[in-house]
């Protein structure tokens, strides 16, 4: 029986798990709910797990180490603080939701281990798994570094899904190599000094602060980074509490992110924006706090892998579904953090468009927006179809 097969037998847990996620989602490090009932499924299929250290994290093996090499199988498991507009009837009971697929993820990681499970005595080598908290952090795949992913076993190669719900049609997308920009996520708080604002001598000005900072940061990209390696950088936020028509307020605050998918740019950026910061806010007197919230690396797939992987999409899937090769994407993920220390990995997109009533169909992050739940058979097959083939490339 194929994985596609295998994988429509296993349909109707798969939503059920999905669904039960979907209506509880829980957000950051803490997802006691949800590590609960992964732990419940692996056990009722005796698939053997421990807790990553003090996290949130499930980890576990598959198959003989001696047989060959290991990969890791990786799916996140968080959701994100936004209200579900959706009118599902398994909507999100909570002020936060999968608007991002997680519980998808999740659940497809599950389904694809059910089935290589079945398979074990055949794999010609071991699958690593991890069920990881806090991607939309950005700290989620850094945390599992610091607490020892890629030990004990210490895996050859890696792998991970993610949804794609405003795709064309149902199927997998593969970036050959950039697939994800890394990610620079920062605050930054100016310290003024309030004043009248018809007397701005007598202050310090954080709001003026903010823009010449706004407009510096910016020549970094025009002035200090090669046209053909460019990155992006955007203030998302910015306040003046206590500021008015005629008040200068005496603290501004600023937010944004900074992306690219060249390693070099992004390094670049990182160094030169807390100058920036701290050199525009002493020219105008104010004094200056700078704030790394985030800091990913851009998320490549090698070469040999995605040509793997789509093979085996399309061994998987056959003529049902679509397989192809896209562009890179300026989103970012922090399974970055961990591929970035793999010889191989392979980081690919399950197309599950599900058109309203208009035709409208929704990116992630869309508070409106709803997964083709078809993904629950294709993503898992093509998972456990790839995971086989490269275990089996890699036989001893």
């Amino acid at each position: 029986m194929s994985y596609l097969e295998k994988a429509r037998k296993l349909f109707d847990e798969a939503k059920a798990v999905r669904r039960q996620i979907h209506q509880n989602p829980e957000v950051g490090f803490e997802l006691p709910e949800t590590v609960e009932l992964i732990k419940k499924k692996l056990d009722e299929h005796n698939i053997a797990y421990s807790q990553l250290g003090d996290t949130c994290a499930i980890v576990g093996t598959l198959g003989d180490p001696s047989k060959g090499k290991t990969l890791l199988l990786r799916g996140d498991m968080d959701a994100i603080p936004m209200v579900e507009e959706a009118e599902l009837e398994f909507a999100s009971k909570k002020e936060c939701s999968h608007l991002c697929g997680h519980d998808l993820h999740a659940t497809s990681l599950l389904i694809a281990l059910i089935m290589l499970k079945e398979d074990e005595d055949k794999l010609q080598g071991q699958i690593k798994f991890l069920f990881q908290p806090a991607e939309e952090t950005l700290n989620g795949g850094k945390l599992m570094l610091e607490k020892g992913i890629l030990e004990n076993p210490k895996p050859d190669a890696g792998m991970a899904l993610h949804m794609w719900p405003n795709g064309k049609k149902t199927g997998i997308l593969i970036q050959k190599k950039e697939a994800l920009a890394s990610a620079l996520n920062f605050k930054i708080e100016i310290k003024g000094k309030g004043a009248h604002g018809a007397l701005p001598y007598n202050g310090i000005d954080p709001v003026f602060v903010a823009s010449q900072i706004i407009n510096g940061a910016n020549g970094i990209l025009a002035r200090e980074l090669p046209s053909n390696k460019g990155a992006s950088l955007s203030m998302g936020y910015i306040n003046a509490p206590g500021g008015a028509i005629n008040i200068i307020p005496p603290n501004a605050y600023l937010e944004g992110t900074s992306r690219s998918l060249y390693s070099e740019s992004a390094k670049h950026v990182a160094q030169r924006l807390p100058e920036i910061v701290e050199h525009i806010g002493k020219a105008f007197r104010a004094e200056t706090e700078y704030e790394v919230a985030a800091n990913a690396p851009a998320l490549i797939n090698t070469l040999e892998m995605s040509e793997l992987v789509k093979e085996s999409a399309e061994e998987a899937l056959g003529s049902e579904y679509s397989v192809e090769y896209i562009e890179p994407i300026l989103a970012s993920e922090d399974y970055a953090h961990i591929a970035s220390h793999l010889p191989e990995s392979c980081y690919f997109f399950v197309s599950c468009p599900s058109p309203d009533e208009d035709g409208n169909v929704y990116a992630v992050h869309n508070p409106k927006v709803v997964f083709n739940e078809e993904a629950l058979i294709i993503g898992p097959a093509t998972m456990a179809q790839a995971a086989v083939n490269w275990l089996k490339k890699n036989s001893k």
